[in-house]
């Protein structure tokens, strides 16, 4: 969560890139994120971070996806 005054900045973005370059190095093989059809700004920090959307839904979120690991 990004406060009001902060947004824009590309802070989420930096912080979710840098989140997923740390899983990276560790075993993990997913990273996952379930966000709302309409948060296009939710939506664009995960594009930043790596991740596409899938076919998948959950409560009406869209599940996005980034395959990390030897098995994804």
């Amino acid at each position: 969560m990004v406060g009001t005054p902060w947004q824009r900045r590309g802070i989420a973005g930096e912080a979710a890139r840098a989140l997923a370059g740390w899983l990276r190095k560790r075993p993990v093989d997913d990273v996952i994120a379930h966000i709302h059809p309409g948060h296009h700004a939710s939506a664009a920090v995960a594009t930043a971070a790596g991740l596409a959307p899938t076919g998948h839904r959950q409560d009406g979120d869209i599940r996005w996806r980034a395959p990390l690991g030897p098995h994804a």
